[in-house]
């Protein structure tokens, strides 16, 4: 029997707690606060305006937009009246961006200010769309309407044909397409990943329960990661489920200020805003005096030492815990203002972190509780929890999910938040579904006796050097970017006879380093090719072949003059680097490398 749609929560939620905080936003530098029974009025409005385009059952609304209220809004609303909802991420280039139009056959495109509507403009011939909104900005064209006329014209249809938005709820049903999601695609053009509104709901009530023991209705959690990808979308949905506030970013700068005025509960993050804060952090102990540094230090020692025994549950002895709630009284306090003073923890997903970063933070006081998911399953697969976590893994299933590892290695998953498959695109779905329903992720990793996940790499990344030995360059890779000088680093070795690596340099750390040193420079650039630079990262790197296996071990590496472009198709929009583009890009870089060796001169 078909179960209502996505859209029954977000009104079960409006009922249940009509005056909680809901959705935080920034408007002129001014915060507003938008209650359950509040949101739930605006989608109402939303949803009329849709239906005032004659917006069909299943017809296409492209969101181009970063992540602010009115996305929210208007996802809520296509959801309402049965549209499809096909984000399509702000920082795309234009040949991205009008593929995901095209495949996609949206009609009508939302867009949140001129500067993007600029870009926009010429994408719109030889694709579907009829009619543009912009949600901030002058409208110049016949076929564009400003946010305000947009609602001003749902409001006069529902005037004028005040059941229909009742009747097209009623026909939305579980297995109604909810959202087509273009996955950023590391190996080729991106894939439109399809979501049913059960996919969704699904989703949202697992992590519901997942979160039930350590998030409280009324929290708040910080969103600054793009909506038009998985994670932060499905935390919104489960926002919906559970009954915490979600604030917005007030700009793509402004996370420090912003959490000091948000004072949020928790955060949302990848692992390069946990590297820039891990940084910023650092840098503000370095500055302290040697008695507070030494206090720090103390308190760092201290907690990371309880949280291992509780992560082992293993007992505090009297002395130790009485130690720690010491330290905790005179450093805590300082941590916590940083952020606001109420900040839990840390969700970390889309990459992996760095085990430093993540101890770093948990030496703090503060867990970074890593997770795992695609596009492929509505955003989270596993989770780690503050009452079931263990360092360095991802965390256990969602509840309701089934998780095993292939033969070869590969994660694969089974659940009712799996898509049913690749939009216009049966040969990728047979490839990711097989006959059972199992996703095949293209991840491999290993699961503890106790459920806890370990990712290791791609399946496609994995590399077979000469010699037939197969190695897995992405935790090579975040260890080498565990040093503060290197921002990005890029291994390779397919049919090699040893490893080499393409490195970017950290413009901030290497900065300050230079001018340490005295070396003269106009431009970050400059210093790729700088000698004490260079010998600066082959000691970081050798450093850290320490802790890998010989065979593991970065023997020449090249450090390349500008950090790795989005523009360029180095990476995805998700920040994920598309080696295959890398490699094609610095070939003869890379030639060069492996050339040194052949010539007879040792590797460094």
């Amino acid at each position: 029997m078909p179960r209502p749609g996505f859209d029954s929560l977000l009104r079960q939620r409006a009922e249940r707690t009509p005056e909680l905080p809901a959705l935080i936003h920034n408007d002129s530098g001014l915060w507003h606060t938008l209650s359950w029974r509040e949101i739930n009025e605006l989608v109402s409005q939303v949803a009329d305006a849709l239906l005032a385009r004659d917006v069909t059952p299943g017809e296409r609304v492209a969101l181009v937009s970063r992540s602010c209220l009115e996305w929210a809004l208007l996802d809520f609303g296509a959801l309402r009246v049965g549209a499809v909802s096909v984000p399509v991420p702000p920082d795309l280039g234009p040949d991205g961006m009008r593929h995901v139009l095209q495949e996609s056959g949206a009609t009508l495109a939302i867009v949140e200010d001129e500067r993007l509507l600029e870009r926009f403009r010429p994408l719109l011939p030889g694709s579907a769309v009829r009619r543009v909104v912009t949600m901030r900005g002058p409208v110049q064209k016949h076929n564009e309407i400003a946010w305000e006329a947009f609602l001003q014209a749902g409001r006069t249809h529902r005037a004028e044909f005040p059941g229909q938005r009742e009747a097209r709820i009623e026909a939305v049903s579980d297995q109604t397409p909810a959202t087509l999601v273009f996955t950023s695609g590391t190996t080729g053009r991106p894939k439109g990943v399809m979501l049913t509104h059960d996919n969704l709901a699904f989703e949202a009530e697992a992590l519901r329960e997942v979160m039930q023991d350590f998030i409280e209705e009324g929290d708040v959690h910080y969103l600054c990661l793009p909506l038009s990808h998985i994670l932060p979308r499905c935390l919104l949905h489960a926002a919906v489920a559970r009954g915490y506030a979600t604030a917005f970013a007030s700009a793509p700068d402004a996370l420090e200020r912003d959490l000091a005025e948000i004072r949020p509960h928790f955060i949302t993050v990848v692992p390069a805003i946990l590297e820039r804060l891990h940084a910023a952090i650092s840098r503000n102990l370095i500055r302290q005096g040697a008695l507070k540094r030494r206090l720090t230090d103390w308190y760092r020692n201290l907690t990371s030492r309880v949280a291992a025994r509780r992560e082992n549950r293993e007992p505090l002895e009297l002395g130790l815990w009485l130690r720690h709630r010491l330290a905790d009284r005179l450093v805590r306090d300082a941590v916590e203002e940083r952020f606001g003073g109420r900040l839990k923890f840390f969700v970390c997903g889309g990459a992996a972190l760095s085990p430093e970063i993540a101890e770093f933070f948990r030496s703090l006081g503060l867990l970074v509780l890593e997770g795992y998911g695609l596009t492929e399953n509505t955003g989270a697969a596993n989770v780690n929890r503050p009452d079931r976590f263990r360092a360095g893994t991802v965390g256990t299933a969602l509840p309701g999910m089934e998780q095993r590892i292939a033969p070869d290695g590969e994660i694969l998953l089974r659940g009712r938040n799996v898509m049913g498959g690749y939009y216009k695109d049966p040969a990728a779905t047979a490839e990711a579904l097989d006959g059972d329903g199992w996703l095949h992720t293209g991840d491999i990793g290993h699961l503890s006796p106790e459920g806890f996940l370990t990712v290791t790499d791609r399946k496609k990344d994995i590399l077979v050097m000469a010699s037939g030995r197969k190695i897995a360059p992405q935790h090579i890779e975040t260890l080498l970017r565990s040093s503060p000088y290197i921002d990005q680093a890029v291994v390779i070795g397919e049919g090699r006879d040893f490893l080499t690596a393409l490195i970017t340099l950290d413009p901030e750390h290497i900065q300050r380093f230079a001018e340490e040193k005295g070396l003269a420079f106009d431009k970050i650039s400059e210093l790729a090719v700088h000698p004490e630079v260079r010998a600066l990262i082959a000691a970081e790197i050798e450093e850290r072949n320490r802790r890998l296996a010989g065979f593991e071990a970065v023997r020449r590496f090249s450090i390349l003059p500008e950090p790795l472009q989005l523009s360029q198709g180095e990476l995805t929009p998700t920040l994920k680097v598309r080696r295959h583009e890398v490699e094609e890009r610095h070939r003869d870089c890379i030639e060069t490398m492996y050339a040194a060796s052949s010539s007879g001169s040792e590797p460094e």
